[in-house]
C-alpha cells in the first residue's frame, strides 16, 4: 500500500512538534533535506527522547496531527504517551503527511550520542530543528540497506565531503 504524501509539510510538522515542546531528533529524507540534499522525501521519521513526559507531549502532538496509525486506523486518544513503547517502530499517516517514529534505528547511536552530534537548523518561521548529524545519517543508510537508502549514500557522502574539506575561497 502507497502512503498519501500529497499533503507532506515537513516544516509544518517540525512547527507543530516544538509546539508541543517534543525533543527528539529528525532522521531519514527529512534530514538529508535539511542537510543540503535534493532527494525528495515523502515522510517525517525522527527519534524521540524516550523520557514519559516527552512521550506525553509527542502523544499530544499525533494527536493534534489527526493522526492515524498506517494500516490500521484512527489513532486512540491515550492519556499518556506510554503506549508508544509498545513498539519499537510507528508509522502514522497525518494531517501534513506521512510521519514515523522510530526508537532504535539501525545503525544510529543511542539516543543521547544522536542528540549530542545532531546539528541545529533554524527554519523559515524560526523553529529550531535537531537533525541528525551526516555521521549518523550515513551510518543509518548504511545499516538499513534499502534501495533508496544506498542510493542517498553517495549524495550524504558528497555532502560529508564538501563539509570536511570546503573549497578554499577566492
Amino acid at each position: 500500500m502507497q502512503r498519501d504524501s500529497s499533503n507532506f509539510d515537513m516544516d509544518a510538522i517540525c512547527a507543530v512538534l516544538a509546539k508541543f515542546g517534543v525533543d527528539y531528533v529528525v532522521i531519514g529524507g527529512v534530514a538529508a533535506t535539511y542537510l543540503g540534499s535534493d532527494l525528495v522525501t515523502v515522510d517525517f521519521d525522527l527519534v524521540p527522547a524516550v523520557v514519559d513526559d516527552n512521550l506525553d507531549r509527542l502523544t499530544r502532538a499525533l494527536i493534534d496531527l489527526d493522526a492515524d496509525v498506517s494500516f490500521f486506523g484512527k489513532l486512540p486518544r491515550f492519556p499518556d504517551g506510554e503506549w508508544l513503547k509498545s513498539a519499537r517502530m510507528w508509522n502514522f499517516e497525518t494531517r501534513l503527511g506521512p510521519f514515523d517514529v522510530l526508537f532504535a534505528p539501525a545503525g544510529a547511536p543511542d539516543y543521547s550520542k544522536l542528540f549530542e552530534s545532531a546539528t541545529i537548523q533554524i527554519l523559515d518561521d524560526g523553529t529550531e530543528v535537531r537533525v541528525a548529524s551526516l555521521d549518523d545519517l550515513i551510518a543509518m543508510k548504511e545499516a538499513a540497506g534499502r534501495n533508496k537508502d544506498l542510493l542517498a549514500l553517495p549524495i550524504l557522502r558528497y555532502l560529508k565531503e564538501r563539509r570536511d574539506n570546503p573549497a578554499p575561497s577566492d
